[in-house]
């Protein structure tokens, strides 16, 4: 009877992290405790389906969200013709009805970017910001630090605008690795929790790479590992230990807006870097190829990113660009841009760490 009665106390629980793993809650928020161990699971596995919808039907089906809604259903049949349209003419890359294929704009820019910058961030990062000063050792003419163990598995940033702590974090793992030959796995959760809006963060309501990296440097002395500090989807209390940091930065170097010439020289030859692009809904439903979407061109940039390498195809040169929105989104997280012609605005606002 014990036995029962304990086994019926924990379905509810069961059901609640089985069903949020496929993106569908009937109860509303999951319970805190619940939802971080769901969240804490999420951090370091996939977190939305794979999907390849081709009707309303399937998009259910594959999300696993049961419930029938008209208006997200629309939203849904307006990316379709979006993707129909992109797929039937003459671009470098294909779209498809993925995970994200009935989110309004809005809710896509709120949940899925958070590039934003503030005077009082501004006043705190210049005191750091130095000039990217390129070694004099040669650059190679393609390179990925995927394939030199020096990035860690893609992340997935949930509903919280914090692609800033994502890019972040991406950039110092990156560079500690080339220092040290070790690659951390650091906690955004940190940033998002401790980070202040004296230095431009604001957690899931936005933030920008630079205040973070002056942040770590100045306020915090320090980074947490992503293991003993896990991403909850949410802004929480600050927990940092400095007994606890596993990472440090001694400042940080800026690139010169659209300066590609040296972007290439410091990712072929000291790590990754942590830039600025314009996110567009085309780029939400992006599967595969070289992201050319001419229309990211006219806006400001809104997402943070990393960049990780660079190559060329069939004679066009790209970056290879590390994303914060799951593996199962894109070519396994990440997506392509043309080189060269500051393409989505992707050489306006580059750095890296000082390690």
């Amino acid at each position: 009877m014990r036995f029962f009665v304990a086994t019926m106390w924990l379905l509810p629980l069961f059901f609640a992290f089985s069903t949020a793993q496929r993106g569908f809650n009937p109860f509303g928020r999951i319970p805190d405790p619940v939802q971080a161990a769901v969240n804490t699971f999420n951090s370091f596995t996939n977190s939305i389906p794979k999907v390849d919808a081709q009707s309303y039907g399937d998009f259910l089906a594959q999300t696993g969200k049961d419930l029938v809604d008209s208006a997200r259903e629309a939203i849904f049949l307006d990316h379709k013709k979006l993707v129909e349209n992109v797929n039937a003419g003459s671009s470098g890359f294909k779209c498809v009805l993925n995970a994200f294929s009935d989110l309004t704009k809005l809710e896509f820019l709120q949940r899925l970017t958070g590039n934003k910058k503030s005077a009082s961030g501004e006043s705190k990062a210049s005191a750091n910001r130095q000039e990217a000063v390129p070694p004099t050792t040669k650059v190679p003419n393609a390179v990925d630090w995927r394939q030199k163990g020096g990035v860690t598995p893609v992340k997935y940033q949930g509903e919280c605008g914090s692609c800033w702590a994502f890019a972040t974090t991406g950039a110092i793992e990156g560079h500690i690795f080339r220092k040290t030959g070790k690659l951390p796995v650091l906690s955004e959760q940190n940033l998002i929790d401790c980070g202040t809006v004296d230095f431009g963060l604001a957690g899931c309501d936005g933030g920008y790479q630079e205040y973070a990296f002056a942040f770590i440097k100045d306020e915090q002395k320090g980074l947490a590992p992503g293991g003993s500090y896990p991403y909850l989807d949410k802004k929480d209390t600050c927990k940092y230990s400095p007994a606890s940091k596993a990472a440090e930065v001694k400042g940080f170097a800026a690139i010169k807006p659209k300066d590609e010439k040296t972007m290439k020289e410091i990712v072929g030859t000291l790590g990754p870097l942590a830039c600025s692009v314009n996110a567009l809904e085309t780029l939400l439903l992006y599967k595969e190829g070289i992201y050319d979407d001419a229309e990211c061109n006219k806006g400001e940039v809104n997402h943070a990113v990393l960049v990780v390498g660079y190559g060329s195809e069939k004679g066009k040169d790209y970056w290879i660009v590390k994303n914060s929105w799951d593996k199962n989104w894109g070519e396994d997280g990440y997506f392509r841009l043309p080189r060269g012609s500051n393409f989505c605005g992707i050489a306006e606002e580059c750095s890296y760490p000082l390690v």
